[in-house]
């Protein structure tokens, strides 16, 4: 085990990784256990872990088998940003890397990104590749939001039938992915994702309003103040995409059906410069409403016909 940790309290360790979990008890262990099997490159890491109201025992569980690990209870399902708000408050780590806590780390590859972090200052945050368990691409580094992608999205049925359009191609970064090099990306997922703390907290941190799309914003507004955005397409993660927070029955899934279209109609907006008035902001949202009502009745005829 890597951690390296210094006997001075105040000094920085190389990088803090910092999770957010609620009723994940599983995922944020074989996440912990994956941390302890990476190759750290000598770094050293220091975990944080913060939890947004468990009821299966979390909290317990990482107390025993995992003293190393800083643990914040919430109490309450407060969302990611202000949980990770949290957890990098207190951290003492020259970098913060946010991971999902349904994640498995490959290999050496948040040290590969400390190391990139390290020789290329002009970039603010650069994320890890998101690969599903059997090794296809999540696009974790992706083009900002615009009409097209409000129906042709990563997982739109018309982007499986047509995954090699120019359009999906451009806004999935599919040219720049497959080269296996870091790319300039608009913005990266914070499922695996790396910055400095002078640039995270100049803007804010993650945006508290927002529960989906945070990535996009923060990336956004780095970006508005000249900083870079990349995603290094060597650094591997696993990730078991939407297994984290449990099961989700029908009102779980209506709020984050809801969500995500309302915070995608705000990200638009905000990286389009539309004003309160803008007409476009009418026909953006009628699209992103109609999308999320088709979502819905599907989720509701699902949630009908299960046992």
């Amino acid at each position: 085990m890597n951690h390296s940790l210094s006997s001075t309290p105040a000094a920085l360790q190389d990088v803090a990784v910092i999770l957010v979990g609620l009723n994940a008890k599983d995922f944020v262990q074989g996440c912990l256990d994956s941390l302890q099997k990476a190759k750290w490159r000598g770094k050293s890491y220091e975990a944080i872990y913060v939890d947004n109201g468990s009821t299966d025992g979390t909290v317990a569980a990482l107390q025993e088998r995992y003293p190393w690990v800083k643990v914040i209870e919430k109490g309450h399902n407060s969302g990611f940003c202000k949980a990770a708000n949290s957890g990098a408050r207190v951290a003492q780590s020259r970098y913060y890397y946010f991971i999902n806590d349904d994640t498995i780390v490959l290999e050496d590859a948040i040290a590969m990104l400390v190391d990139y972090m390290d020789s290329h200052p002009e970039v603010a945050t650069t994320g890890s590749r998101l690969l599903y368990p059997d090794g296809t691409e999540q696009y974790s580094g992706r083009a900002f939001p615009n009409l097209t992608s409000s129906f042709m999205g990563r997982r739109s049925p018309l982007t499986r039938l047509f995954p090699n359009a120019p359009w999906v191609r451009k806004y999935l970064c599919k040219d720049q992915l497959e080269k296996g090099e870091p790319f300039h990306a608009d913005w990266v997922s914070a499922a695996g994702q790396i910055f400095r703390p002078e640039d995270f907290w100049k803007v804010g941190g993650y945006d508290e309003t927002y529960y989906y799309w945070h990535e996009a914003i923060i990336c956004g507004r780095l970006a508005e103040l000249g900083r870079k955005v990349v995603l290094h397409a060597e650094s591997r993660i696993i990730h078991y995409e939407g297994k984290g927070s449990g099961k989700r029955p029908y009102a779980s899934q209506r709020f984050h059906i809801i969500d995500f279209h309302r915070g995608a109609y705000r990200c638009f907006c905000e990286r389009s410069g539309l004003g309160r008035f803008h007409p476009y902001r009418l026909m953006i949202g009628a699209l992103l409403a109609s999308r999320a009502a088709l979502k819905l009745a599907a989720a509701r005829r699902k949630a009908a016909l299960s046992p």
